[in-house]
C-alpha cells in the first residue's frame, strides 16, 4: 500500500495531540503517528453483531467499513499549519490500515487544532490514482462521476421483523463533491519529545444522527442520490473525536 506523502509548512493558527517519548528533551521536531478506531458511542464496535440501535429506532450491525482520509493537516497557535499532503486507506476489520505512520517530523510547537478531509477532494479524487487493490477497490462509478468512494459503510438492519441490507457509500456523485471538512481542537498541547500519537475516534452511531436523523430504510441505492449524500455529508463533521495517547 503506497502513501504520497510531502509535508508543508504554510502560515496559520493551531492544535494536537498524543503520547510523547522523552528520551530526547532537546529534539526541535517529532515524530508523528495516526491511529484509527471505530466505536459506537463509548464501546468498540463489533462486527456482525445486530444489537445497535440508531436514533431512528433501527437496530443494525457494522459488516464493513472502509473509508480514505488525506490532507492531515496541524495548525500551530503562531498561525503556521502543517499538512500532510497524503491520502490514507483505512479498512476498519484490517489492523494494518488503522495506523498511519507519515515517517516524516514535524516541528516541535504548540498546536490546538486539527483538520483533515474525510474523502479525496477534486485534486486527489481521479481514477485511476489507485492502481492496485485494495484502494482500487474503492473505486467509484463512471457513470456516476468516477474516481473513488470516500466511504464503504454497510451492515444489516432489522426492518419490521425482516433483516435486510443497508450500504452507506459516499462518493463524488453526478459531478458534485461531497467529502467532509473535519475540524476537530482543543486546549493548546506541546510536548518535549520525540513521538507524538494522535487517535482519532469514530462514532458510527453519529453517521445516522446529526444534524440529520437517518432511517437504515432509506440507505440503500445513496450513490445518486444527491440529497441523501449531501445528508451524510452534514452529518460527517460531527463523526471523529481525537484522544491523546499518553
Amino acid at each position: 500500500m503506497k502513501h504520497f506523502l510531502s509535508i508543508i509548512v504554510l502560515s496559520g493558527f493551531l492544535l494536537i495531540v498524543a503520547s510523547c517519548n522523552k528520551d530526547n528533551n532537546e529534539a526541535d521536531s517529532v515524530q508523528v503517528k495516526f491511529i484509527f478506531n471505530h466505536l459506537i458511542g463509548t464501546e468498540t464496535v463489533q462486527f456482525g453483531n445486530m444489537k445497535y440501535v440508531s436514533k431512528a429506532g433501527n437496530t443494525y450491525s457494522v459488516e464493513t467499513l472502509k473509508y480514505f482520509v488525506s490532507d492531515i493537516t496541524l495548525h500551530q497557535e503562531d498561525g503556521t499549519q502543517v499538512i500532510f499532503d497524503a491520502e490514507h486507506y483505512v479498512d476498519a476489520r484490517e489492523s494494518s490500515t488503522l495506523v498511519f505512520n507519515p515517517g516524516a517530523s514535524i516541528p516541535l510547537a504548540k498546536y490546538n487544532k486539527l483538520t483533515f478531509i474525510f474523502g479525496l477532494n477534486e485534486t486527489k479524487n481521479v481514477a485511476g490514482r489507485f492502481p492496485n487493490p485494495p484502494e482500487s477497490n474503492m473505486e467509484w462509478p463512471l457513470a456516476m462521476g468516477s474516481g473513488y468512494h470516500y466511504m464503504k459503510l454497510e451492515g444489516k438492519f432489522d426492518s419490521a421483523g425482516v433483516t435486510k441490507n443497508y450500504q452507506a457509500h459516499t462518493g463524488p456523485s453526478m459531478g458534485n463533491h461531497y467529502y467532509v471538512e473535519v475540524s476537530l481542537t482543543q486546549d493548546p498541547f506541546s510536548c518535549d519529545c520525540q513521538t507524538v500519537d494522535i487517535r482519532f475516534d469514530m462514532d458510527i452511531n453519529k453517521w445516522w444522527e446529526n444534524p440529520n436523523t437517518l432511517d437504515l430504510n432509506d440507505m440503500s441505492m445513496v450513490m445518486g442520490n444527491l440529497e441523501m449524500q449531501q445528508k451524510l455529508k452534514d452529518n460527517g463533521a460531527d463523526v471523529f473525536s481525537l484522544e491523546i495517547l499518553k
